[in-house]
């Protein structure tokens, strides 16, 4: 098994997994009701979106995804929390682990965090950089994933890291996270190079697929990724089990029920999934689902 991977996490969970985005675009009190209810529900796993503004909604309200996963934290008590994914543009790989060491102590211990690579052009431009090439920006995602994994494994020690893209000096490390090793690591991506450091690297791999695309053809898209992963991973030294795999789903709009993608991406592999909060309309639909998770896991 590759060290730089965690074998057994702390927290980590078996069998079928299912989450809810709670997406920071509505006024506080009614996030976190919404965040006290997916507790309430019985899901698995509450997650935070991190962009500056609302991705697809220019205008709208926003929250920091930071802060509010740190209300999560303390506003439940046994949900795990996590980011979908953290946002390198907006946090350097130091900071992140420092903050994710804070969310890990806020929670006793239930964070799950997500990275990924960076694609929203509207981030650079509030934070006033020009967006990266493709190049430049798988190429900080191997170094970022590095630096965030191996601080979250510190103990004490004066960390330090000098790479191309990405550096740290004399920073001290205490204290260290609640988890040991180190917190769950989701990445998100589907880049061959993403794909890559999930198989070295992450506790969880995770993919919203082809947004354009159809269920079943989502279904054919993935089942060659994890095949893929599979690869990987055993090339990493690592068992393929041991990376379980994530994937966004819509079981509000989408033609094929809940249940119904859970067994078809589970056919292929997955046994964790996410979806995020509905509108007004959908929102009966959580307390239907959540009814089902039993008898699906």
């Amino acid at each position: 098994m590759n060290n730089n991977v965690t074998n057994t996490p702390s927290g980590a969970h078996r069998g079928l997994r299912v989450g809810v985005m709670v997406m920071a675009d509505a006024p506080m009190n009614v996030l976190l009701d919404r965040i006290r209810r997916v507790e309430e529900l019985g899901y698995d796993q509450l997650f935070v979106a991190d962009h500056l503004a609302h991705p697809f909604t220019p205008g709208a309200t926003w929250f920091d995804g930071g802060s509010l996963l740190a209300a999560a934290a303390v506003a439940t008590e046994r949900v795990t929390v996590g980011t979908m994914v953290s946002n390198p543009i907006l946090r350097p790989p130091a900071l992140l682990a420092r903050e994710a060491v804070t969310i890990d102590h806020l929670s006793g211990g239930r964070l799950e965090l997500g990275i990924g690579a960076g694609i929203i052009e509207r981030d650079h431009r509030a934070m006033g950089t020009a967006p990266w090439s493709v190049k430049e920006r798988v190429g900080r995602f191997v170094e970022y994933a590095r630096i965030v994994d191996e601080l979250l494994r510190a103990t004490g020690d004066t960390y330090g890291f000098d790479g191309r893209w990405w550096q740290v000096a004399d920073l001290p490390t205490n204290p260290g996270t609640v988890q040991r090793p180190r917190p769950p690591i989701i990445v998100g991506g589907q880049a061959p190079t993403i794909l890559r450091v999930a198989a070295e690297r992450a506790d969880v791999w995770n993919t919203i697929g082809d947004m354009e695309a159809s269920v079943s053809e989502n279904i054919e898209l993935t089942r060659e990724q994890n095949r893929r992963l599979d690869d990987l991973t055993a090339e990493a030294g690592r068992e393929p089990a041991s990376l379980r795999r994530s994937v966004a789903i819509d079981p509000f709009t989408a033609p094929e029920p809940f249940e119904e993608q859970v067994e078809r991406f589970a056919a292929v592999g997955f046994d964790e999934f996410f979806f995020t909060w509905p509108d007004s309309e959908h929102e009966p639909e959580l307390e239907r689902i959540a009814k089902a998770l039993p008898a699906l896991r």
